[in-house]
């Protein structure tokens, strides 16, 4: 699943190629991928700017809002010009310019959502994990209140907004804690070093231009070059960098955990 860093190369590259861009049609190929919780269709509405909170892409229109979440195997994909596959192609949003602005989804999984505001779709999307509200003093009382698992506590994204299992593992990786510690037992110390590891991770993930494991694309159906830098994620039974132990992978209440 595309996490932060995938969706915020996604919404930067589509920034010069869609802002005030009006929409001319949108041809829908899947009846649940596009959700229209608004009256009419935003035909003709200019697209005037694009916004992220966590995982979710938000396209502010004259009106409304189209609000995308990519889910498992989400691509969207820009093409100047109609001459594109259709296989997999779940709704397709065309331009004035000519250009069209492609969703495909294996899976069926993703969405489109037309809204007139954003609290129907985001209520209950914590803070972003690369927000400036997101300080250090913010995490840890989140963190403090909380016993749970860390890594269970990371992936709640009615908290931090934004972190999946690519990115929990890397950044507990780096600050050796043990993805099962429990959130009221961390020292103050681990969780300012996991706080700074988590923003350093996903700046460096941006600048790599995200993880391509299996269905990530840009927006011009490239691939992201992150996953060449990975420590822990995806190295099951490979050697530690850090002791040259053998990384053993469990499953615990359908997450799963890299020991280090």
């Amino acid at each position: 699943m595309p996490e932060l860093p995938e969706v915020e190369v996604i919404r930067t590259e589509l920034n010069s190629k869609i802002i005030n861009q009006k929409i001319k049609n949108i041809s829908n190929f899947w009846h649940k991928t596009f959700v229209n919780y608004c009256q009419e269709l935003p035909i003709n509405d200019n697209i005037i700017n694009t916004d992220r909170i966590g995982k979710y892409i938000i396209f502010q229109l004259e009106n409304n809002y189209l609000v995308i979440h990519l889910r498992m195997t989400g691509q969207l994909i820009f093409t100047e010009n109609s001459n594109f596959s259709t296989k997999h192609l779940r709704s397709s949003i065309e331009l004035f310019s000519g250009s069209y602005l492609n969703f495909y989804d294996s899976r069926k999984f993703g969405r489109i959502y037309h809204v007139s505001e954003l609290k129907s779709i985001l209520s209950n999307v914590g803070i972003d994990a690369l927000s400036e509200d997101f300080t250090n003093k913010h995490f840890k009382n989140m963190l403090f209140k909380q016993k749970r698992g860390i890594k269970s506590f990371l992936l709640d994204q009615k908290y931090i907004a934004g972190l999946g299992n690519i990115y929990i593992d890397e950044c507990l990786f780096l600050s050796g804690i043990h993805p099962k510690k429990l959130t009221n037992e961390i020292k103050n110390k681990d969780a300012e070093k996991l706080y700074l590891n988590i923003k350093k991770i996903l700046n460096l993930a941006i600048e790599n231009m995200g993880t391509t494991i299996s269905d990530y694309r840009t927006t011009g159906g490239g691939f992201g070059t992150n996953q060449n830098f990975l420590k822990v994620y995806n190295r099951e039974n490979e050697e530690c960098f850090r002791c040259n132990s053998i990384i053993q992978k469990i499953n615990n209440e359908a997450f799963v955990y890299i020991f280090i």
